[in-house]
């Protein structure tokens, strides 16, 4: 009897986790490795929503023209540190580049080729592992304090609508009797009456990561340091010894390009840092997630507490994290809730690294020359909302299943 192919999925992420139990269920031998604790990178800090809305790629000419102004403010949502300026700088000229009017439309297109399936791949994923528990139906509401900024959240309501994502304006009324602690403090919003949420994206990660090792997946915790195609096997160099597999998959997020250069491929992979607080002591507050549009954060309800994200910060993976950005979001957070003056100088901090290409769009391909070398990772703002479809596709390209939608889009030598 033939043995199962052994499989090496590096990076113990939410998409990694979500592509070595995709394998598992496919009959796979698996083994997953990660350099830091599972679940405790870019998965950790998320706002746990699925962002099945995404369909704008991060790279438009109207996120240039605003760029300047963001930059400006003390207190603004994006921020270029000097120090990694000589990677920022080219990566930006290809963001630039990739805010061409025609670049943009293939992007809207690429991008909600993977959002429309978000959502039904994570239920089929949870519900084939028992874990349906994860996933709650929630309102969305992106909401302006101003009204000046009526005529922004119709042009957002339309958009949505042309891409069948239903979506309603709210006036300060409306949006006051979905979330009462918003009362007085929101002059409209834009609500999505079908959005999705996870509990907690840890706790997320630690049940999928449970259901890993129960079904027999190995977890090892080591640094890959180099990937080496040796025959139709791949050779993995880690810090204690060599290893071979029949198979490796890159997810290694913001730290996946390393990898790749041992392999002669470059992408331009940036670590755009984003920082989040979290309140353990409030529950209840809101109803589902809120998205300030002036003040460009993202507040969320989850198990653990209430969460707001924020900032786009080309910081790169060594610098440390910047204070003044905890202080931005207590600012904001304490601004649209004051209810939450209390809880904020309590608040747990935390700074992470979003894998970014300029294009807005994943890799979620093979190797050119080595099909036994796969790569998914560089899913921006969407790693949990795109985790388990990209598990899904990324199987069945390693499988041999073929695949289900048209990948070129995603491929790792379009740069």
């Amino acid at each position: 009897m033939k043995s199962p192919t052994h499989y090496a999925v590096i990076g113990a992420g939410l998409i990694g986790l979500c592509t070595a139990l995709e394998l598992l269920h496919r009959g796979c031998k698996v083994t997953l490795v990660e350099q830091d604790s599972p679940g405790k990178g870019a998965s950790f800090g998320n706002a746990g929503f699925i962002a099945s809305e995404l369909i704008d790629p991060l790279a438009t000419g109207q996120n240039i023209r605003n760029a300047w102004s963001m930059l400006k403010d003390p207190q603004g949502a994006l921020a270029l540190p000097i120090k990694n300026l000589p990677h920022s700088l080219p990566w930006m000229l290809r963001f630039a580049l990739a805010a061409r009017p025609k670049a943009v439309e293939a992007g809207r297109e690429s991008l909600a080729r993977l959002l429309r399936p978000a959502v039904p791949a994570w239920k089929t994923l949870l519900g084939r592992e028992g874990l349906s528990q994860h996933l709650h139906q929630t309102h969305y509401l992106r909401v302006w304090e101003k009204a000046e900024g009526v005529g922004a959240a119709r042009a957002e309501q339309a958009f949505y609508n042309d891409w069948g994502i239903s979506a309603h304006f709210a006036d300060s009324e409306q949006v006051a009797t979905l979330e009462p602690a918003l009362r007085g403090r929101v002059h409209h919003a834009i609500m999505l009456p079908d959005a999705h949420r996870v509990s907690d994206p840890y706790l997320l990660s630690q049940a999928l990561l449970k259901r890993f090792t129960a079904q027999g997946g190995v977890l090892l915790q080591e640094q890959v340091l180099s990937l080496r195609p040796v025959g139709s096997q791949v050779e993995l160099v880690s810090h204690r010894a060599a290893q071979t597999f029949s198979k490796a998959i890159v997810c290694g997020g913001a730290h996946s390009s390393g990898l790749l250069k041992t392999l002669g491929l470059r992408v331009p992979l940036m670590a755009e840092r984003g920082y989040h607080l979290n309140l353990t002591k409030v529950h209840g507050l809101i109803n589902g997630p809120v998205c300030s549009a002036e003040r460009n954060v993202f507040i969320s309800p989850l198990e653990g507490g209430l969460r707001i994200v924020g900032f786009s910060e080309l910081g790169g993976v060594h610098l440390p994290a910047n204070p003044a950005r905890y202080g931005a979001l207590r600012h904001h957070l304490g601004a649209l809730l004051p209810q939450t003056r209390p809880h904020l100088e309590q608040a747990g901090e935390w700074m992470g690294m979003r894998p970014t290409l300029p294009d807005s769009l994943p890799v979620i391909d093979t190797h050119p020359d080595c099909p036994q070398i796969g790569f998914a990772f560089g899913h921006q703002h969407a790693g949990l909302t795109l985790a388990a479809v990209t598990g899904q596709l990324i199987a069945d390209r390693m499988t041999g299943a073929g695949d289900s939608v048209d990948l070129r889009a995603y491929g790792v030598t379009r740069f």
